[in-house]
């Protein structure tokens, strides 16, 4: 498995932490992304299993839940913070690099400038509060088809949310493919790309959690990670899927042929 493929532990959505870990032992798997909420309950516990199987981790996945920044920021709370402090202080406990989010809810009608900014004021304390322990925050460009619990959508909004609250960009190549210019946007906003997620996906399904095995679908992966790595992406490729196509295979065959793909694309390309 190249070194920099993770697995993201969303890919198995409905499995639990222990058989996440047994599924990771049984293919070699070593690199792999968390959720937090398979492991809230019990952090400490989760990190001693992990540190047993030797894992090196990559990021961790969490939510603002039914927080919404706009309405935090209108009323000048802590909420945000409130929402994130817990799952910083795992990443830390776990010795994760990266946790990650989509930007929450907005009150209806809300404009895309408007949430932007309250996203990057709110996120100032839970921004400071993870640098200290180590922890780099990252947000996640979702599917417009996601809009009621993620606002930014676009390479260029989810650079410039990364630019105005000092956090990186999950990149989330399905979310992002269709845009024009992208190889031009990679350049400009590589030194903000803390990690890439790498799923495929097949026209003529409904968008929005909707995923297939990267390269079962119509989307021009190659050329997108090729792209990335001439404008310098030196990081990692986290695969995450999830949606009818994986739930129909099975965890364990979707994952292991999407490694395979990747692993095989990596190396061709000289990553």
């Amino acid at each position: 498995m190249h070194p920099r493929i993770s697995v993201n532990a969303i890919s198995s959505y409905k499995w639990t932490l222990d058989e996440d870990l047994a599924f990771y032992r049984e293919i070699g798997c070593r690199h792999v992304g968390l959720m937090y909420s398979k492991l809230a309950e019990d952090v400490a516990g989760a990190a001693g299993k992990i540190a047993a199987d030797g894992l090196r981790l990559s990021c961790m996945s969490t939510s603002l839940g039914q927080v919404s920044p706009v309405i935090a920021h209108r009323e000048g709370g802590d909420a945000v913070f409130e929402a994130l402090r817990a799952p910083i202080d795992a990443a830390h406990m776990l010795g994760c690099p990266i946790l990650y989010f989509v930007s929450g809810p907005t009150p209806s009608r809300t404009t895309s400038d408007e949430a932007i900014t309250a996203l990057a004021a709110t996120l100032k304390p839970a921004v400071a509060y993870a640098a200290e322990r180590g922890v780099r925050l990252a947000s996640e460009n979702n599917s417009v088809a996601t809009r009621f619990h993620g606002f930014v959508h676009t390479v260029r909004d989810i650079a410039r949310l990364s630019r105005e609250a000092d956090i990186d960009v999950n990149l989330e190549l399905q979310n992002c493919w269709f845009e024009s210019d992208l190889a031009a946007q990679f350049r400009e906003n590589i030194d903000r790309i803390g990690l890439v997620q790498v799923s495929d996906f097949i026209l003529s399904d409904k968008i929005g959690l909707n995923r297939a095995v990267p390269g079962d679908g119509d989307m021009p992966l190659e050329w997108l990670i090729a792209k990335l790595l001439d404008a310098g992406y030196a990081k990692t490729f986290d695969i995450e899927i999830i949606g009818p196509h994986i739930d129909e295979e099975g965890y364990a065959s979707a994952i292991t042929r999407g490694v395979a793909w990747l692993d095989e694309v990596l190396v061709r390309l000289g990553a």
